[in-house]
């Protein structure tokens, strides 16, 4: 197997490894307490011999003094007695390191010649004092001591460096050895390496460049080069398995190919059977695909490959990777004149992400609302010119009602009086919703020209809450105003925008739960924007109403027993339209509801000299 071949291969090259770092651990180990042995040994030999020469000739010189002079140093024994204390501390060392009979002859007669040495000085001090003429014999016997003591101690320092020389030749004998055992060592591993390099690279490395190249071939989708299993090993049951891989991965590429193929040509269907033009785009926003309506269209506006301008305005509107952008008001359809005639179209553009998150680019697709722009601007003209032909005959009724209750024409019973109030009422009412149908329509028109002027938050929402107070109190709900500080002015129509904030408030005050509070809040939202909003709590709107709260005679089915005819948040809705703002409702059922409008901050002198 593999795997024994090469702990095989590595095991005998890590043997001779620590074999020979052992050895060599051993040896130096060994030669270093040899060396450091001898070397201590010899050297307090040969120093204690020193000391012996340099002791005697100290004394000599001291004493030899006193011999021509008339006061003798024969009575100052300090010297002689500290080189006696020197003497007998270095005999014990001299004893102690004469290993062989030679020296410890040499040692013994050394430490007898001492001996005499010291004896003969000090007989010779006595002989002073006492005036013995022996004096003269006992100094003529120090200088043959003294000669003595020196001849023996270089006898004994000439076996110490005897032995120190044989130590040295000793160690460089046992380094050459060690030597030559780390040299064999040496070329033993790098044969053992060689070999086992030489098998792996046959059984080893050969088979890890096959598959290498298997690899590759794989990368670059050539499924068909099987590698030859040529072993059973562990490298040739790697081999089946990523053959087996390789076969797989053919089976899954081909599968895959053939479903892309399919969704590619579903895809293909679609983009060809959809009527409205659709553009997909890459990252940078150019086109890279639209379908043969989009095509249509750009041939017929000679766009070339770019996208038309209108398109492009929206496109830097919408964030990048954000959620999808739609347009449900047919008022903002997009225009586009088609062989010379009007076509609008209402432009959806949303991002195309990846599952893992990578924006790839976005696509625009353009809803074809023509025929519903004219049906609208026909509903519209339809409206307003019955409510404007209806009004005359009205007002002419409601003036009769009137002459009728001043009892010009004769007095009425109170059962006929009751009678023409109820009348007259419903004709205010009418009235009252014919003007809001004619305030709408112009709106949609276009013809209610705004008079936008700088006007501060903070006066529009005060005179809205002074206007609804006393009907708040008298409805036993409570209306509190929170104002933000600094506020900036907003660029508002202030006579329109009073309209939804009132407007606001009246369906607060119509649909609150008994003894709660309504807020009318101003803030800012943003550097461009200032938000009003008025919160209250009651039955609240579902999803589904909120979507449809803000179209033309919608009535919620909680307004079963209340007046009106589902104007009003649609008038206010073309209102902020009309400011280039946005209006929009948050509501919880039986909790608390906002509804609120962002208006636009009127822009200072300053930012348009900037500008």
């Amino acid at each position: 197997m593999l795997r024994w071949r090469l702990t095989l291969g590595l095991l005998a090259t890590l043997i001779i490894l620590l074999t020979v770092g052992v050895y060599g651990v051993w040896l130096f180990n060994d030669l270093g307490r040899a060396v450091d042995k001898v070397l201590c040994n010899n050297y307090d030999s040969i120093r204690a011999c020193s000391s012996m020469r340099v002791g005697t000739a100290r004394v000599n010189i001291f004493y030899s003094r006193g011999v021509d002079r008339p006061t003798l140093p024969y009575d100052q024994t300090g010297p002689l007695d500290r080189t006696e204390k020197d003497f007998q501390a270095a005999i014990p060392i001299l004893e102690r390191n004469a290993k062989d009979p030679e020296q410890q002859k040499l040692v013994g007669e050394l430490k007898q010649a001492i001996t005499d040495y010291i004896s003969v000085y000090r007989e010779t001090f006595r002989q002073y004092f006492a005036h013995d003429p022996a004096i003269h014999e006992s100094w003529a016997r120090i200088p043959g001591l003294t000669l003595k003591i020196t001849n023996l101690s270089q006898d004994i320092l000439s076996i110490n460096e005897k032995h120190m020389l044989e130590a040295n030749r000793e160690a460089r004998r046992k380094a050459a050895d060690s030597i030559r055992l780390l040299l064999i060592a040496m070329v033993s591993s790098i044969i053992v390496f060689i070999f086992t390099y030489a098998r792996l690279g046959r059984s080893l490395i050969d088979p890890i460049r096959r598959l290498t190249h298997s690899i590759r071939d794989l990368r670059s989708r050539e499924f068909e080069n099987l590698l030859p299993v040529q072993s059973r090993d562990e490298l040739g049951e790697l081999t089946s398995e990523f053959n087996r891989m390789a076969q797989e991965l053919r089976s899954f590429y081909r599968e895959t190919d053939r479903k892309l193929i399919e969704l590619n040509q579903i895809i293909r269907a679609l983009l060809t059977t959809l009527p409205y033009p659709l553009f997909i785009l890459d990252e940078h926003d150019r086109i890279s695909r639209m379908n043969p309506a989009a095509e249509s269209l750009m041939t017929n506006l000679g766009a070339g490959s770019d996208l038309p301008p209108q398109v492009k305005r929206r496109l830097v509107d919408v964030s990048r990777g954000g959620t999808d952008y739609r347009l449900d008001d047919l008022k903002q359809a997009l225009l586009f004149r088609i062989n010379e005639q009007e076509a609008y179209f209402l432009p959806r553009i949303f991002p195309v992400i990846l599952e893992d998150g990578t924006f790839t680019g976005r696509a625009v697709m353009l809803v074809d609302v023509t025929r519903f722009r004219w049906l609208d601007e026909v509903k519209t003209d339809l409206l307003a010119t019955l409510s404007h032909e209806i009004k005359t005959p009205l007002t002419g009724i409601r003036l009769v009602l009137h002459l009728l209750l001043e009892q010009r024409t004769g007095k009425l019973s109170s059962s006929q009086e009751e009678l023409v109030m109820t009348g007259c009422n419903e004709c205010e009412r009418l009235l009252k919703t014919l003007k809001s149908i004619l305030d709408l329509a112009r709106m949609e028109s276009g013809q209610d020209l705004l008079d936008l002027a700088p006007v501060s938050p903070a006066q529009l929402a005060q005179e809205a809450y002074d206007h609804f107070l006393e009907f708040f109190d008298q409805s036993s709900l409570r209306l509190e105003l929170d104002v933000a500080p600094d506020l900036p002015e907003v660029s508002v129509d202030s006579t329109r925008v009073s309209l939804v904030l009132t407007n606001f408030l009246s369906n607060a005050l119509k649909y609150s739960f008994a003894g709660t509070q309504v807020d009318l809040r101003v803030q800012q939202l943003s550097e461009q924007f200032v938000r009003f909003s008025v919160t209250n709590r009651g039955p609240g709107l579902s999803d589904l109403e909120q979507a449809k709260v803000f179209d033309k005679f919608y009535r919620s089915e909680k307004q079963s027993i209340r007046d009106g005819v589902g104007l009003g948040l649609s008038i206010a809705r073309q209102i902020v339209q009309a400011h280039d703002g946005r209006i929009g409702v948050k509501s919880e059922i039986n909790g608390l509801t906002e509804f609120f409008c962002d208006l636009p901050v009127a822009v200072r002198v300053e930012q348009l000299v900037e500008v």
